[in-house]
């Protein structure tokens, strides 16, 4: 019901031309989109917060051409938020991870429309005949149709088997189990390994899945055919994490470089936090390590005033309609989060005085 609402307050706004006048309000803030994986099967069913289909990722940036919207570079982004200024209506697209359907799905029609990108690359699975084994794990679980699973026979240790009155809960945290125990093990042969036995289990073709690459990274030959494509390669982790402690962050963005160093001619100075989870704690490795920009998750614009290590972006997927899309890169919903923002700090600030007077 709330969503329905808010599409109807959206649907009103667009019509009555707040939309526009938004886009107006808000043409000196950079907009900063976030991509993840582009679907080549049912990864959309499967996680719709991290894959957009084909044909919706065309149209969304269609609509930035259709609209006049400057898409440039996150470099030239951070060149004119240098100088103290961000250039009209512009727009940055960014692509957190490296999965394989960047090369196949989105390269081709970045190139078609003729736009620029970056790419956040995380290195532990790149250049690797494996999936990401988390989400292959979860993904196995999720096209199983069976009701019962002899999950013993994997030898983990406190995995038990699953049959029609295992509660779900008890389900997901055999999952949890089985992750923890292939993240531990010794060499990603034996991920893969244990990926095909519990396939076998679950009665799902993972050496399929593997071949097609749902949910595998880029390889070199894919990650030059993206540069050659316009997409520019930048830092995101080795294992896909990023401590606070300081030696911890350094060798995960200086294991990052040295994976990617035998084919980028350039030094990498722009990182995307894994998960988009920061803390301030992070910025001085990030300035030590000369990075000149860091994204979030975190949805919203950026201007001359946003923290150079905490840039906010818009988080497109699946989930998001075409006028929830238009509702962020309008500036409607910047505008929106800024009035409710005041708003709570009126209401504290009066609560506040209301006690200084009791």
């Amino acid at each position: 019901m709330k969503y329905r609402l808010k599409l109807a307050l959206y649907w009103i706004c667009k019509n009555l031309g707040i939309f526009h006048l938004s886009r107006a309000l808000t043409h000196n803030k950079a907009r900063i989109l976030c991509y993840h994986g582009f679907e080549l099967d049912d990864e959309c069913q499967y996680v719709p917060g991290l894959f957009i289909r084909q044909e919706v990722f065309e149209q969304r940036l269609t609509y930035l051409k259709d609209k006049g919207f400057n898409v440039i570079t996150l470099d030239q982004l951070w060149k004119s938020y240098e100088k103290g200024e961000i250039a009209k209506n512009c727009v940055v697209i960014t692509i957190d991870d490296g999965f394989y359907s960047v090369y196949a799905v989105a390269r081709p029609i970045l190139t078609k429309l003729q736009m620029p990108s970056t790419l956040y690359l995380t290195t532990y699975y790149y250049n690797k005949s494996s999936p990401v084994f988390t989400l292959a794990v979860r993904y196995l679980f999720w096209k199983s149709k069976r009701d019962q699973v002899a999950l013993s026979e994997l030898d983990i240790p406190l995995v038990s088997d699953i049959n029609p009155e295992t509660p779900g809960d008890r389900q997901r945290h055999f999952i949890e189990l089985i992750c923890t125990h292939g993240q531990q093990l010794a060499c990603n042969q034996k991920r893969l390994e244990l990926l095909s036995q519990l396939g076998r289990l679950l009665q799902v073709d993972f050496e399929d899945i593997n071949h097609r690459r749902l949910l595998n990274l880029i390889d070199e030959r894919e990650l030059e055919a993206c540069r050659q494509a316009g997409i520019d390669i930048q830092l995101h982790t080795h294992r896909h994490r990023f401590p606070t402690e300081e030696s911890g962050a350094r060798y995960e963005i200086e294991k990052n470089k040295q994976c990617l160093s035998t084919i980028l001619d350039y030094d990498m100075t722009h990182f995307c936090y894994p998960s988009g989870e920061w803390q301030h704690a992070h910025w001085a490795s990030l300035q030590s390590l000369n990075i000149r920009t860091a994204t979030t998750c975190k949805s919203g614009l950026v201007d001359i005033d946003t923290p150079r290590y905490a840039w906010n972006r818009i988080l497109d997927s699946a989930r998001v309609s075409q006028l929830e899309f238009e509702a962020e890169i309008m500036g409607f919903n910047e505008l929106l989060r800024r009035g409710i923002g005041n708003l709570r700090r009126l209401v504290t600030d009066g609560h506040q005085e209301k006690n200084f007077h009791t």
